[in-house]
Order: C-alpha cells, then sequence, then structure tokens
C-alpha cells in the first residue's frame, strides 16, 4: 500500500483492516487509479470515500468507506474496489436504521472459538456482533459500532450483546461448564458508572457464572482513565476476567499495566501476521507473552491463520489462540458442535436443574 501511495500520505492500520489517507486526491477518479494500484498489488477489497475539506470529520469520512467497503464485497462484476455513494444508506441516514436494528431484531451474534495450546482443545469464545441490514446485508462490527460510539446508544446495543451472549453461553455451561465467554466492550460503556452494575444484573439473570465471563477492553480505554478502571475493579472483584485487547497496538504502558484489573492479554493479529520462523519476525510476540508470564496473565493470540503460527506461538509459550486456522466466527448451531458431549454429571445436574 505504502508503494501505491504518494510519500506523504499515510498508511496504517484500523482495527484488523488497513487505510491509507489520500491528502490532495481531488477526485474519485483518481482515488480509484490508487485504488486499482492497490489492488493490483494484493488480493484486497477496498472501499473509498471522498470529501471536500471539510465536509466530513474523520469518524465519518471512516464510515463511508467502510459502507463502500461492504459494497466492494458484494460486487457481482469481479470489481474489487467501491466509492461511497449516498444510495448505499437506501436514502434513510445510518443512524436513524441503527437506532432500531435492536429492537426489529436485527443484529446477530457470531461466536469464534477460542483454543488452548499446544493441543487445540476448546478453551472459551468471544461473541461478535453483526448486524443483518435489510438491504445492505450483513455487516461487520467496523461499519456501525463507530457510529453507534458517536450517536450515544453504544450503552443499549452493548447490553443486548451482553445479554444475548451471556444467556447463550449460560445454556452451554451445560455442556462444557468452564466454558470461557469473552464480550468485548466499548470505552464509552465504560464512561457510564451503571456500566458495572448493569453486567452483574446481566448475569444474574441469565444464569451465566461471572467466573465464565471475559469482558474484553482496549488499551486506550483504561491507561490514564480512573473511572473507567473503577469500573472493572468492581467486575474483576466479582469475579469476572478482563482482558485488554489488541496488546501491543496501544499505549503499552507498563507502569499502568502492573496496576490494572487485568487477567488476559490478547496479542494483537498484526504481531501473529510477522511470525516467520525468524528472531526478528517473533520479536514483539515473544516480548508481549513473556510479559503475561511475568504479570501471571493468561495470553491469547488473535489472527492465527497457519499450523505454521500455531507451532510458533507454542514454542514462544502463548496458552490460547484464535482465528481462522482453528474455525471462522460461527452461529450458535455450528458452535455447539465444538462442545464436548456426554450426559451432565450428578453435580452439575443439581446446579444446573434439568436441561431443556
Amino acid at each position: 500500500m505504502r508503494r501505491s501511495v504518494l510519500g506523504g500520505d499515510p498508511v496504517g492500520r484500523i482495527g484488523d483492516k488497513f487505510a491509507a489517507v489520500l491528502q490532495d486526491i481531488r477526485s474519485v477518479d483518481n482515488a480509484e487509479a490508487v485504488a486499482r494500484r492497490i489492488a493490483a498489488a494484493a488480493p484486497a477489497r477496498i472501499g473509498i470515500a471522498v470529501a471536500a475539506p471539510g465536509e466530513y470529520g474523520p469518524d465519518d469520512l471512516l464510515d463511508r468507506a467502510a459502507m463502500a467497503l461492504q459494497q466492494a464485497r458484494l460486487r457481482p462484476d469481479g470489481a474489487r474496489w467501491a466509492c461511497f455513494e449516498p444510495g448505499m444508506t437506501g436514502g434513510t441516514p445510518l443512524a436513524e436504521e441503527l437506532r432500531v436494528a435492536v429492537g426489529e431484531g436485527q443484529l446477530r451474534l457470531v461466536y469464534q472459538p477460542i483454543v488452548g495450546l499446544p493441543d487445540g482443545g476448546l478453551a472459551g469464545v468471544e461473541a461478535l456482533v453483526r448486524w443483518a441490514h435489510p438491504r445492505r446485508g450483513t455487516l461487520d462490527p467496523d461499519a456501525f459500532v463507530p457510529l453507534a460510539e458517536r450517536i450515544g446508544i453504544i450503552g443499549d446495543l452493548g447490553r443486548w450483546v451482553l445479554e444475548q451472549a451471556s444467556a447463550q453461553a449460560a445454556r452451554w455451561q451445560r455442556r462444557m461448564p468452564a466454558l470461557q465467554l469473552s464480550v468485548n466492550v466499548s470505552p464509552r460503556q465504560l464512561d457510564d458508572d451503571r456500566f458495572a452494575g448493569q453486567v452483574l444484573r446481566i448475569l444474574e439473570r441469565t444464569g451465566l457464572f461471572p467466573g465464565n465471563l471475559v469482558i474484553e477492553v482496549t488499551e486506550g480505554a483504561v491507561i490514564g482513565e480512573p473511572a473507567s478502571v473503577a469500573q472493572l475493579a468492581v467486575l474483576s472483584n466479582a469475579g469476572i476476567r478482563i482482558a485488554l485487547d489488541d496488546f501491543g497496538t496501544g499505549y503499552s504502558s507498563l507502569r499502568y499495566l502492573a496496576r490494572l484489573p487485568v487477567d488476559v492479554l490478547k496479542l494483537d493479529r498484526g504481531f501473529v501476521a510477522e511470525l516467520d520462523g525468524t528472531s526478528r519476525g517473533s520479536a514483539v510476540a515473544q516480548a508481549v507473552l513473556r510479559l503475561g508470564q511475568i504479570l501471571n496473565l493468561d495470553t491469547v493470540a488473535e489472527g492465527v491463520e497457519s499450523e505454521a503460527q500455531a507451532r510458533e506461538l507454542t514454542l514462544l509459550g502463548c496458552q490460547k489462540a484464535q482465528g481462522y486456522h482453528y474455525a471462522r466466527p460461527l452461529s450458535p448451531d455450528q458452535f455447539q458442535r465444538w462442545l464436548p458431549t456426554g450426559d451432565l454429571s450428578r453435580y452439575e445436574a443439581e446446579i444446573w436443574g434439568p436441561e431443556v
């Protein structure tokens, strides 16, 4: 991508995607010319959003690029890029559609297994939200979670995700009592001083044991944020585990890390992708995993896509992993096949009662 853009145009990662900011592109045609160069160099799908100076804020521009990317993924004509057009929202502001998506049952949860290393046995599952948009198809969180944060409905969306995932995991506990459920939490949710209480009430309603829930937060959500740390401390004291997601890509302050109520470090997929059997390729991953060992934290590698990466992570001391090498995000019925079979023990039946 860097070779395909001008030297002054920044290229970087946003979550599990890459982005380039073309600062003086002037026209859609010019932007598509850059997309054509990128597509020729790598098998990428590309979303384009163009704005005049001051026309959109950064988040709005990213939202439009994410919508265009979803459209590019659906194109039947073989073109690997699409440019944002107002019609991509069906003529209705996406914010208005998102406000009613929860009530109309348009949100879905999928579940990606987390396995133990080196044996690959099931250790946990991460709940991931999708929006089954009536016109634009299935949207990934990148296309709507930032919007939910900006328009102030991330609390409602987050509570729905936690309630649904906890209820599902509570049913799965009957088959696998030690199953860990990981749920992502937005920094904006932690700004609400009612958040910890809401989480505990959801667990009480759904019957999920606090020790089976892992709350995933990013470094930026907690570093230097006393109110957020206080919320997490309440949850940690209740037995809920706290994970730092995408570790190594944010602040990475060791001074703060030792003080945080953290139980799990999740190694960012970007560092996993660098693993190539050399000391240079494994340097950052090894440093993060070693840090986890020193602080007695669980370590989970994200984005594992090959057996070679899994072997190298095992040799580096990583305890758990997730990624397409093991499974893509699955529907509840598909994930059910990962669970152990067999009858409940008498002790388990006494805890939960008859299975329904």
